[in-house]
């Protein structure tokens, strides 16, 4: 499995009220149909200025649910840590600043399971339902093992194999592959 490699840096800015504190991170999937995803969590620190522990779980969280491996999570936690308390004191107001942490992540990692790339598929699996046409329906539905002319409406993927809407809905939200030919979906 290949390592993620990611940068973290700050953006600072004047505020209008009270200083925004954010750490967002935007991960991208080079050589995928994934577009970046971005991930703000609000920024909490402790007297000394690293993360709090609600803010080292939100990250935690969010990172590992973009399947980012977890030995990397706890590295960019560490480093993201660090450098909040590094930054914190260089601020010349810190209570009239806003304090943007950017953790930029590049994964190669190509069988992470893509969180965003279910949401779209399932959105897609939705919109392209249809009625079986009239020479699918004795055919059979791998995975419930019903015909199609029993009633429901059904999906074709684009490998070309048709099941029961119902029944390929459920399948992709455990795995983002064909049951039949195991082409991967997205």
């Amino acid at each position: 499995m290949s390592q993620p490699f990611w940068k973290i840096g700050h953006i600072t800015g004047p505020t209008l009220s009270s200083p925004k504190r954010t750490v967002t991170m935007k991960i991208k999937r080079p050589s995928t149909q994934q577009t970046e995803i971005v991930i703000s969590v609000t920024l909490k620190t402790t007297i000394n200025g690293h993360l709090t522990h609600e803010t080292i779980r939100d990250v935690e969280y969010m990172l590992g649910y973009h399947e980012i491996n977890f030995d990397s999570v706890m590295q960019i936690i560490e480093e993201t840590s660090d450098h909040v308390a590094s930054t914190l004191p260089t601020l010349d107001d810190p209570t009239e600043t806003d304090l943007d942490i950017i953790v930029d992540i590049v994964d190669h990692n190509q069988h992470a399971f893509h969180r965003i790339d279910l949401d779209v598929y399932m959105i897609e699996l939705w919109e392209n339902r249809r009625e079986p046409i009239p020479s699918e329906k004795s055919d059979i539905c791998i995975i419930c093992c019903e015909e199609f002319g029993a009633g429901g409406e059904i999906n074709s993927l684009n490998c070309r194999h048709s099941y029961h809407h119902h029944c390929i809905l459920d399948w992709v939200k455990t795995k983002l592959a064909c049951p039949c030919c195991r082409e991967e979906l997205g």
